[in-house]
């Protein structure tokens, strides 16, 4: 890069010095849950599952990465679970408190509704546009509901 102006050569430098801070690296299928923890450090949540065990890291505001392993501990697939399209099948009298936590990690916010039961609220972004999720689950953990909104306190969260 000597070619190049310092000015160019030092943003450069620290687009790739966030990048690497804000993307996890890359992970191929296979490697045990022990590389993954050494590689990616401790997740942001951890979770049993019938089939294996999954570990959830959250690199960057309105960003969660799924990493599921089989009953060997060996890794099959990871996966950006806020997503719109992941929301979306979210089935209301279907998915229980649980299943919601176990898929995208702990609510970015809990409101207690009283008798009613709670909303859980989900940050991420569409298409570069900021966006929120409520999951209203009845007093039982039954998800009754789901809606999507723009997020209108976007610039205070992410910066």
């Amino acid at each position: 890069m000597s070619g190049f102006p310092r000015s160019v050569v030092g943003a450069v430098t620290a687009c790739v010095l966030v990048a690497g801070c804000a993307v996890s690296r890359e992970v191929p299928p296979g490697v045990s849950v022990d590389e993954v923890l050494a590689r990616q450090g401790v997740p942001w949540a951890s979770y049993q599952l019938p089939e294996g065990q999954r570990l959830l890291y959250s690199p960057q505001a309105g960003q969660v990465q799924s990493f599921d392993f089989d009953a060997s501990g060996q890794l099959v697939g990871v996966e950006q679970v806020l997503t719109r399209k992941k929301f979306e099948g979210i089935a209301p009298g279907q998915w229980r408190a649980a299943e919601v936590q176990q898929t995208f990690g702990p609510p970015a916010r809990h409101v207690a509704d009283g008798e009613k039961g709670s909303v859980w609220t989900y940050f991420f972004q569409e298409y570069g546009v900021h966006r929120l999720v409520r999951i209203h689950l009845d007093a039982s953990g039954m998800v009754g509901r789901v809606d999507f909104a723009d997020d209108p306190a976007a610039d205070q969260r992410y910066r």
